[in-house]
């Protein structure tokens, strides 16, 4: 692991990342989840996981998870209805996790 010196204040000063990741890890995490979420879903997969009927109701499922990370990516106070967005969307992303493959 690199050490940072005193020279590059904008580094963590026990990590390889400019503080502003480390401050807001979720926001910084959001950002780099939402795309790949949406790259996911676009690509024609080989099967979903038990509880869905088809791959349409998968890919829906996939989208509501990025769609919750990309909330979670802006920078401002979220509506009731975003944060019901964000929940479920999280609440899926953790049931989920181990099935983003294919």
């Amino acid at each position: 692991m690199k050490k940072s010196n005193k020279t590059d204040s904008n580094r963590s000063h026990k990590h390889d990342f400019p503080d502003e990741e480390i401050w807001n890890t979720a926001n910084t995490l959001a950002r780099l989840i939402a795309p790949r979420l949406r790259a996911f879903a676009a690509i024609d997969k080989h099967g979903f996981p038990v509880g869905f009927s088809d791959m349409r109701q998968w890919n829906s499922a996939i989208q509501q998870m990025a769609d919750a990370f990309e909330l979670m990516s802006t920078v401002r106070t979220l509506t009731a209805d975003e944060e019901t967005a964000v929940r479920t969307g999280l609440d899926l992303f953790c049931k989920y996790y181990r099935n983003l493959w294919d």
